[in-house]
């Protein structure tokens, strides 16, 4: 049985990541001094979410923590709460697991039951790279993007091209409204080859109507993955629907909690479930839920569109899960996003290299953050 976790204290990190997003760390002390980092998605210098950690951390000094999934529990809170406090959980779960590798001398694939790998496929998100970097998001700019993703050895590209959509479009209106879009994904086609698969993620722009609408023409262009077509937290008998009609492979998941709510998806059709270690309940939630899906046929793969340690976290996941898909990773944010971990990041040829170790194999190299203007601070 895994050494018990007597979380102590905890401090904070954020660095801007571009000129729109950033990424944000905490770093939780044990009551022995031993002290991990994980990343945490949207923390600031002056937020609720800080105050929240503090007010956990109190709640669950002393207490001994034997995994990862006993941490709502011993906050005492309810399924509602936890989902609404996702981030917070997510980090204090996913720093019990860390903790425990470090106690027992495994790599984090192998305390969440999977054998350590050399290499993961990734393919490459381009959302943030045209929205928040480019700022220009003409056919041109995504052709430019495919073609340069695809000249670093990525063979799968995701991107989100149908900015004029809306839910409350109709049939009628929605071949007019994508135009657009679709002159963006023709041009991924054109400029990346045949060779690449295409996923479109829509953030539930359409409705199930138009999605079922929309499906045959992206399905010429090559699209291999339907993320979020339709908003499925609040419809997810439409979701079942869509899964039912439309033959490309469905993806959705990435701002889900908690195992039981993935099992919901898997059961309704969706192939790639999309567990964020950062929002799900942690890694080992995570790693469960990919576990109990592929043994209905889905496949995992983590919503990680964010920085070098929750990549190198989601990675860890899909090496515990039978037969995932490829993780998702940003590209081109800035230049100095391998050198924010140390052992530095490296990708190759459209693959993460794992850097082996104990635990995670890595954590944040704090003068590279301090150097491109981050900061850290204790409540």
């Amino acid at each position: 049985m895994p050494e018990p976790v007597v979380l102590d204290r905890v401090a904070f990190a954020w660095v801007a990541a571009n000129g729109t997003k950033s990424w944000s760390f905490v770093e939780i002390t044990d009551a022995n001094g031993e002290t991990v980092t994980v990343e945490c998605q949207g923390l600031r210098t002056v937020d609720d979410r800080e105050r929240i950690f503090a007010e956990f951390i109190e709640r669950l000094r002393g207490v001994q923590i034997t995994g990862d999934e006993e941490v709502e529990r011993l906050l005492g809170l309810t399924r509602e709460e936890g989902k609404a406090n996702s981030r917070v959980v997510s980090a204090l779960a996913t720093a019990v697991v860390e903790f425990q590798c470090r106690y027992s001398g495994l790599s984090m694939t192998e305390a969440l039951g999977g054998k350590p790998k050399e290499r993961q496929l990734l393919y490459a998100n381009l959302n943030r790279y045209l929205r928040d970097v480019k700022k220009s998001r003409t056919p041109v700019d995504f052709g430019e993007a495919a073609e340069g993703a695809a000249r670093e050895g990525f063979t799968i590209l995701k991107t989100d091209p149908f900015d004029e959509v809306r839910p409350t479009h109709t049939v009628d209106e929605i071949f007019e409204v994508a135009s657009v879009s679709l002159e963006r994904l023709a041009a991924m086609r054109s400029a990346a080859g045949d060779d690449v698969a295409l996923q479109v993620d829509c953030h539930g722009a359409f409705n199930v109507e138009t999605t079922i609408a929309i499906a045959p023409e992206l399905e010429r262009l090559g699209v291999t993955w339907f993320e979020d077509p339709v908003r499925h937290r609040d419809e997810l008998e439409g979701l079942c629907t869509v899964v039912e009609q439309v033959t490309i492979p469905i993806a959705a998941g990435g701002d889900d909690y908690g195992e039981e709510t993935f099992a919901e998806l898997v059961q309704s059709g969706v192939k790639y479930t999309m567990q964020d270690v950062m929002r799900c309940g942690g890694v080992g939630v995570a790693a469960r839920a990919g576990q109990a899906g592929a043994r209905h046929g889905a496949q995992t793969s983590c919503h990680s569109p964010f920085g070098p340690l929750s990549n190198l976290a989601s990675a860890h996941v899909h090496a515990a899960t039978p037969n995932p898909h490829a993780l998702e990773h940003a590209l081109w944010e800035n230049d100095w996003r391998a050198d924010l971990i140390d052992p530095p990041e490296i990708v190759e040829d459209g693959h993460l290299v794992f850097p082996g170790g104990v635990g995670m194999g890595a954590t944040v190299n704090w003068k590279t953050l301090e150097s491109v203007g981050g900061v850290r601070w204790t409540p």
